[in-house]
């Protein structure tokens, strides 16, 4: 939809972008040897050793879901068709909390939290591809 809202891009931004765009998930990660910690979302400095120094490497999309909105009345019209919207937290394999949506409603929200996704590209949409995340295998046992 033409009138679908983007994110803005910046010089500090644009290379977790231009992997979307390639279907490549690449984080921020710490140069320090001491650090080396992966960073979401992009920044100027490491937010826990402040080093200044920041590489942006490939990750491997996988993590698992920590929180989920059910988003029935999006703020934006464009969105409406496509309502429930499930908004994630995802914690990735590599560490940083990332916050997506899931590209397909589950047939459930039963045992969404700790479930298995991984990382999935939208089609481009004004020229750029979004970072959404899909189900994997099957939910976690009750209780988990």
């Amino acid at each position: 939809m033409s009138d679908r809202p983007m994110p803005a891009t910046t010089a500090i931004d644009l290379p977790f972008w231009d992997g979307c765009d390639a279907r490549r998930l690449l984080l921020q990660r710490c140069a320090n040897p001491a650090c080396a910690r992966h960073i979401y979302y992009p920044r100027v400095c490491c937010p826990y050793c402040h080093g200044g120094t920041l590489d942006w490497v490939r990750v491997s999309g996988r993590g698992t879901i920590e929180s989920y909105s059910k988003i029935h009345r999006p703020q934006h019209p464009s969105f409406q068709a496509e309502a429930p919207i499930y908004f994630v937290a995802v914690r990735l394999l590599e560490g940083p909390l990332m916050y997506s949506r899931l590209q397909h409603k589950p047939a459930s929200d039963h045992g969404l939290l700790g479930h298995a996704v991984e990382v999935v590209f939208s089609e481009p949409d004004h020229g750029r591809r979004l970072p959404w995340f899909a189900l994997r295998g099957e939910p976690p046992e009750r209780g988990r």
